[in-house]
């Protein structure tokens, strides 16, 4: 049996333009792929081939009053990336568009989440 090198997700982070985004609690990296049927006839099943990747994700947690970044870098330009599994294992990086959204309720903290999809190159550990 292989050992296995577990990370816990609490000192997970994100980074935008080589600064911490504070007071987050989720991100999620999404890396679907085109696929183009390639099916002929007498094959025996649907075939496939492999396109690009679409790199995406989305990231949750608490508002920031002092320094939310989510929202500095919500304005349609592409600002470079970084995910954290711990403070020493980059997951990937590179440049991305991102979206933010805050909500508030009666019943909770104000929170920020939001997406990000890719707009040039990623590297992925």
């Amino acid at each position: 049996m292989a050992d296995l090198n577990v990370v816990h997700g609490k000192n997970g982070s994100i980074w935008i333009n080589g600064s911490k985004v504070t007071n987050k609690t989720e991100w999620t990296l999404n890396m679907t792929r085109d696929y183009a049927d390639t099916t002929t006839f007498r094959d025996g099943n649907k075939v496939y081939a492999a396109g690009l990747r679409d790199i995406a994700g989305t990231f949750s947690g608490l508002f920031d009053t002092a320094t939310e970044l989510a929202l500095q870098y919500s304005d349609g330009v592409a600002y470079t990336f970084q995910l954290y599994a711990s403070d020493s294992t980059l997951v990937a990086s590179g440049p991305a568009y991102l979206d933010a959204t805050v909500t508030a309720s009666a019943t909770d903290a104000v929170r920020c989440s939001g997406n990000f999809r890719a707009a040039g190159t990623w590297t992925i550990a």
